[in-house]
């Protein structure tokens, strides 16, 4: 039997790979101070090890008021996560950085998306610490550059408390719309502009509405996760895992489930 090996080796990949249809996804990234950024450089750790996909990296940031990005980390409080992260980083050919203020970034952003089947955009910030608030100008740009490239699929990550989140009136649900208004609305009214921005650019987009993404919370396993598209009266837990996140928005970018629409995501409150 001289192909029996072959036919063995064959039958252990997966099937995108025999059917020939690796998916290539842009991951575009707040490097700098940003939780939300975090989960852009799980996407990277996740996506560089799974044969099925084809990863091409942006990090962004603003150089000028948000310092420099050589070294890249992520805020979690566990230290395998920091192992997953650096060796995804690490394993990357190269990293290109775009200053998202330059005139050529979308010029630049468009050489790094061409030929993509999808983007993956982890811009934003909720940290009250952050200088500078560019998701208004930075959405504007990755759809301008997704437009002129005709990359049609971008799975956007936002925030609970933005928008109808499904959530059903509690406790905390009342605390952080509090928050957002009283203590950061700078970056409530840039989330607010970046999902308009979204919404209203004809893509094939999903809004993904992320729970609290808590340095201290460790993956469950995507499979964890309740995804609310619609008021259920099912409340969510305040806290998410950055890993899982990431999982979850590289699944739908590579094997879309949703389209144009915002969904809430997170774990299913009292369920562990």
């Amino acid at each position: 039997r001289p192909f029996e090996g072959w036919y063995s080796y064959l039958h252990s990949l997966p099937l995108s790979i025999i059917m020939g249809s690796i998916r290539t996804i842009a991951v575009l990234f707040s490097s700098v101070g940003s939780g939300m950024g975090d989960v852009g450089k799980f996407c990277i750790a996740q996506g560089i090890t799974n044969p099925s996909l084809r990863l091409k990296p942006v990090a962004l940031s603003v150089p000028a008021t948000e310092g420099p990005d050589e070294i890249l980390t992520v805020d979690v409080k566990y230290q395998e996560g920091h192992d997953r992260a650096a060796a995804g980083i690490a394993a990357l050919p190269r990293l290109p950085r775009v200053d998202i203020t330059a005139e050529n970034a979308q010029a630049a952003i468009e050489a790094e998306i061409e030929g993509c089947d999808a983007v993956v955009a982890c811009l934003g910030s909720r940290q009250p610490s952050k200088k500078t608030r560019w998701l208004g100008i930075g959405s504007t740009k990755v759809v301008a550059a997704m437009k002129a490239k005709g990359v049609n699929r971008l799975v956007n990550l936002s925030s609970m408390g933005i928008g109808d989140d499904y959530l059903p009136s509690n406790g905390w649900k009342k605390f952080w719309w509090c928050f957002l208004r009283v203590v950061i609305p700078s970056a409530l009214k840039d989330l607010n502009k970046m999902e308009e921005v979204v919404t209203n650019s004809g893509l094939d987009y999903l809004q993904v509405r992320a729970m609290g993404l808590t340095p201290e919370c460790p993956p469950r396993g995507v499979g964890s996760l309740t995804v609310l598209d619609k008021n259920i009266g099912e409340s969510l837990d305040m806290m998410s895992s950055k890993e899982d996140m990431a999982a979850y928005m590289l699944q739908e970018a590579a094997q879309p489930t949703r389209s144009r629409v915002a969904v809430t995501v997170g774990y299913l409150l009292g369920k562990k």
